[in-house]
């Protein structure tokens, strides 16, 4: 009889919320990429990300991880990259707006000015939850580090080959 080897991976609760927000990034990725464009497939990948029930999700995820730098130095490395995935998150939100933008007709424009609403509201409150860094990452390295040069010109990738 064999067993079966059951591999599993915790993650903490900030890695699971990095996970779904690339996810929620690829997404809208998808959507505003395809080709030929699906403007109703666009639509409801943009009403799921901007929309007012809806985007109370990614911004509650942002108050709960975002508004407070963690205690743990070890979770600092989480937090700026949840951080970064809502900075990416909110740059691909627009990237589908304008696509649905230059996709729309004359009787969708008034749904599409409230995508545009809904997406600056929810742009304005993640703004400064997002926009924060946390300063011990962004502290100068040691004296000692600093002293390391690289020969960087010594390189196979950077030497000018002529042909």
């Amino acid at each position: 009889m064999h067993k079966s080897l059951i591999s599993s991976i915790i993650l903490v609760p900030m890695e699971v919320a990095i996970e779904d927000m690339q996810k929620k990034t690829q997404e809208l990725a998808f959507a505003t990429n395809q080709d030929p464009a699906d403007s109703k497939m666009l639509q409801m990948v943009l009403q799921g990300s901007v929309g007012t029930t809806v985007n109370q999700g990614p911004l509650e995820v942002a108050q709960v991880f975002l508004s407070d730098i963690p205690d743990d130095p070890k979770l600092f490395r989480h937090h700026n990259k949840l951080r970064l995935c809502f900075k990416d998150f909110t740059k691909r939100c627009e990237d589908a707006l304008k696509k649905n933008k230059a996709l729309i007709g004359p009787d969708q424009k008034e749904y599409h000015k409230e995508l545009e609403r809904n997406n600056n509201k929810l742009k304005e409150a993640l703004g400064p939850l997002i926009n924060r860094k946390i300063p011990q990452l962004y502290q100068a390295l040691p004296a000692q580090t600093v002293q390391i040069q690289r020969n960087s010109y010594g390189r196979s990738s950077l030497r000018r080959v002529d042909c």
